[in-house]
């Protein structure tokens, strides 16, 4: 997806609260605030998280700061473990995986991308979120077909917290050759390698990194065993909104086989993107993409 003008204000808000988590000087923090959103200002990108890559590479150089979100991702992680048990009880239902869908998608409410998440509404509420979605039956149907017939599964993961979620999913699936994808390195609150081995995925199936700090993916950034895996999946299942705006539109030629599908999974989080789906910010989104 090609960035709008929407994402201007919304890239110079990420970055105001991350100087402003981050507590510098008053003197530096206004040189900060300036250079980055000049980058934002004067370039152009092809897709959103493009922008995000080369702004948290300027934050590091600027601040010093490899992770200025590694406690929070921590938080993340941990408040999402305490709710395995409450998460384990819903799925005790006759279509685990159906509720196991439901479940990753609600995850996807932890994005620092847009906004700050509201951690007390979001526990009490979690249930709600779970049985509040609906998922259209040409995409489950579709779903469950192509676990049946795939040889091999790619499930590229988005943030950190959220992947306690589809941990669960992962073993609802039930399939004995899945990768999980997380990030390369630290960028937003994207899950990476050391979040993955925190929250046991890492035990359940195969884990790489896409080795790019992109928050979606970016196919001539990403390292050679990402890309081994992209092209000998059957189905490939991509979590967030950063995923589906760098690859829904990008040419997937000689970078995934031919016949392969792709399940978009994700909750809608600005205009441009709702907008680009006819539907509105906070709606859920399922898409499918055959090649």
């Amino acid at each position: 997806m090609k960035p709008t003008y929407h994402c201007i204000p919304c890239h110079v808000n990420h970055v105001y609260r991350i100087i402003s988590q981050l507590s510098p000087e008053a003197d530096k923090a206004h040189s900060i605030m300036q250079q980055l959103t000049l980058m934002i200002a004067k370039n152009r990108y092809d897709t959103p998280p493009d922008c995000a890559y080369v702004l948290y590479k300027k934050i590091k150089v600027l601040t010093g700061i490899d992770d200025p979100f590694a406690n929070v991702k921590q938080q993340n992680n941990d408040i999402m473990l305490s709710l395995m048990p409450q998460l384990q009880s819903v799925l005790d239902d006759d279509e685990p995986i159906k509720q196991a869908l439901r479940i990753s998608l609600a995850g996807n409410i932890i994005d620092y991308g847009i906004g700050d998440v509201d951690y007390s509404g979001y526990l009490k509420k979690f249930q709600d979120l779970v049985h509040d979605i609906d998922i259209p039956d040409k995409f489950y149907n579709q779903f469950i077909a192509s676990v049946a017939n795939a040889k091999k599964i790619l499930f590229i993961g988005d943030n950190a917290g959220e992947i306690v979620a589809d941990k669960l999913l992962v073993e609802k699936l039930n399939h004995d050759n899945i990768t999980f994808v997380v990030r390369g390195g630290a960028v937003i609150n994207d899950a990476t390698i050391d979040d993955a081995h925190y929250v046991g995925l890492s035990k359940k199936v195969k884990i790489v990194t896409t080795g790019d700090r992109t928050p979606g993916i970016h196919l001539h950034r990403s390292g050679k065993d990402f890309l081994q895996e992209l092209l000998h999946a059957d189905m490939i299942i991509a979590k967030g909104q950063g995923n589906f705006e760098t690859m829904i539109d990008a040419s997937l030629q000689d970078f995934v086989k031919h016949g392969a599908t792709l399940f978009f999974l994700f909750k809608i989080k600005c205009v441009p993107v709702a907008e680009y789906m006819g539907k509105k910010v906070e709606d859920n989104a399922f898409v499918i993409r055959e090649l």
